[in-house]
């Protein structure tokens, strides 16, 4: 059965009972439709996790238990033209536990703005719905870095298991690499005999990588 979990980034130390925001207990009630004496778990999105049972608007916590992050992936990705798209790649890369995700700009990258208080939001709703204990680090970038992110994939790469020792890589844009960021790379794995979108590029690699 599905417990409900609140993402709260100021949940610090274990406590007897935790006062549910107003925010995120009228979702509970309105949305989720969460009876009295249901179960609940409270996250800090640092491997902090609580659960307890509902209690108006409280939580009776009855265990707490600090998790250890056991991902290493580091992912860089341009940011979609797409929103919807660019939301689930958001939404999915957390809920696989990804340590890290930065966005930046690449030569064939369309430029846009790029609202963080969007992708937060996207990522507590990913931690909400799934129960993850850790929140990725979101970093942006004006440029990438091809010293930290060595890695990449494209058709002309090597079998992706040849080098699925490299946890730090970066996921082309919708137009691709341009010849000079390719020879950037220390290593290139190559995926499928086709194109995929740079969406489904990175939830695979993610998923192979784990």
């Amino acid at each position: 059965m599905h417990t409900p979990t609140i993402f709260d980034r100021n949940y610090e130390v274990e406590v007897d009972k935790y006062s549910i925001p107003e925010d995120k207990l009228h979702h509970l009630e309105n949305v989720l439709r969460i009876k009295q004496d249901s179960l609940i778990k409270v996250t800090n999105g640092r491997g902090l996790v609580s659960t307890g049972v509902k209690f108006n608007e409280y939580i009776n916590v009855s265990e707490t238990n600090l998790m250890e992050r056991d991902s290493e992936i580091n992912i860089f990705i341009s940011k979609l033209q797409d929103k919807t798209r660019m939301r689930l790649v958001i939404e999915k890369l957390t809920e696989l536990g990804v340590n890290s995700i930065t966005i930046g700009p690449t030569e064939n990258s369309q430029k846009m703005n790029i609202n963080i208080n969007k992708i937060n939001k996207w990522i507590v709703g990913a931690i909400e719905q799934s129960g993850i204990a850790f929140a990725p680090e979101v970093i942006i970038e004006n440029k990438l870095d091809f010293n930290k992110f060595n890695h990449s994939f494209d058709i002309s790469g090597a079998n992706v298991t040849t080098n699925s020792g490299y946890k730090n890589f970066a996921i082309g844009p919708e137009g691709g690499w341009s010849q000079k960021e390719l020879d950037s790379f220390r290593h290139i794995s190559k995926l499928s005999n086709f194109t995929l979108r740079s969406d489904t590029a990175a939830l695979v690699v993610v998923s192979l990588m784990m």
